[in-house]
């Protein structure tokens, strides 16, 4: 197995190379000394020329047997220590040596992605995001900032679908128009019922699903969306220093969601098109999707992980562009005396609101 895993190395000192984000350069653990596309390229142009050669993707026998693997026994080229990961994992780190590992059957063959957006965002820029998203949370306990302890963050590469399609659509809206008038004696209101038809077609590029079952979707959807204009073509250079997960979510189980994302925003398209009622409600709707192109891409993703009494607590962050997610402790004192002060407002706003229609109405 040990032809099996890959790091780049210094071409100088011969220690590991890893992605800073920052400087969007290669740099050395131990030298500091950088590296640039091109040079790292052409040093390791010969394995990477090799790499390609297994370049194929047959998307109609992509089935998810042939994704899912048990753990893996690897041997560390540095070290000679014993990784063992999920078959999932395409890139980790030698707990022995700190040594970069790429696991090469993982990023070869039929799993190879077709690009990957860089992360952009470093660490540090992903603790300071945590922390600013604490600011300004009312309910939080007053001593979650001082007393959290931040157990994990680390650097991952999500595996991504992207989905190319045209939808061909036809659509019905129940849309409505208000009118109100006061006479003499009451207030009057008149809601007209229009049938509105709309059709026609919509292209989509780069519809995004995640394909690891291991990332919440809820927290991937949200953080979205990436910037396309960073993808570059995929190199694995660029997972050294990073977590990397091949998907075990294969294409067939991914379409529910990504015709279940195009049919909504097709229907939103037409909706918006609808201009000058009071509400537009959509009715029936037939939407044909065709010609559809499947790519296979790799984001950035920064996950955090903080413990706070005996509770763990996960964000997720997206590397190339800052947005952050994840769910926060809640002071139940604090709760409490915000619902009774809402329900105090409230029972105030009924008290003045009696008064008045009684007043009326004496």
């Amino acid at each position: 197995m040990d032809n099996d895993i890959q790091g780049y190395k210094c071409l100088c000192c011969g220690s590991p190379l890893v992605w800073n984000a920052e400087g969007q350069i290669w740099k050395c653990t131990s030298c500091d000394n950088t590296y640039n596309y091109e040079t790292l390229v052409a040093a390791q142009q010969s394995e990477v020329a090799a790499q390609q050669s297994n370049d194929q993707i047959n998307w109609n026998e992509y089935q998810v047997s042939d994704m899912i693997n048990d753990m893996v026994s690897y041997t560390c080229p540095s070290c000679g220590g014993e990784i063992v990961v999920d078959g999932t994992v395409a890139a980790s780190r030698c707990p022995y040596c700190d040594n970069v590992a790429i696991m090469q059957p993982q990023v070869t063959g039929m799993i190879r992605p077709d690009y990957i957006i860089p992360f952009r965002l470093t660490k540090e820029d992903a603790k300071a995001a945590l922390r600013k998203f604490y600011e300004g949370k009312k309910l939080l306990p007053d001593r979650f900032s001082e007393e959290n302890h931040m157990d994990e963050i680390t650097g991952v590469y999500v595996p991504f679908w992207l989905f190319d399609c045209e939808t061909a659509a036809d659509l019905t809206f129940d849309a409505t128009i208000v009118t109100r008038w006061r006479d003499s004696a009451y207030d009057n209101t008149k809601i007209d019922h229009y049938l509105l038809q709309r059709g026609g077609t919509l292209r989509f590029q780069k519809v995004p699903v995640d394909g690891s079952t291991r990332m919440d979707d809820a927290f991937m959807d949200a953080i979205e969306p990436f910037d396309y204009s960073g993808l570059v073509p995929f190199n694995q250079a660029y997972l050294s220093g990073f977590v990397a997960n091949k998907p075990d979510v294969d294409v067939k189980a991914s379409l529910p969601r990504a015709n279940e994302r195009v049919i909504n925003s097709t229907v939103s398209a037409f909706a918006s098109t609808v201009n000058g009622y009071a509400s537009v409600v959509p009715k029936a709707r037939s939407v044909q999707t065709h010609e559809g192109i499947i790519k296979y891409a790799m984001m950035p993703v920064w996950l955090l992980t903080t413990r706070y009494n005996n509770q763990v607590y996960t964000f997720a962050m997206n590397g190339q562009t800052g947005k952050l997610v994840g769910t926060l402790p809640v002071d139940e004192g604090k709760y409490k005396r915000q619902m009774w002060k809402v329900t105090g407002i409230i029972a105030a706003i009924v008290i003045v609101l009696t008064a008045l229609i009684g007043g009326v109405f004496r």
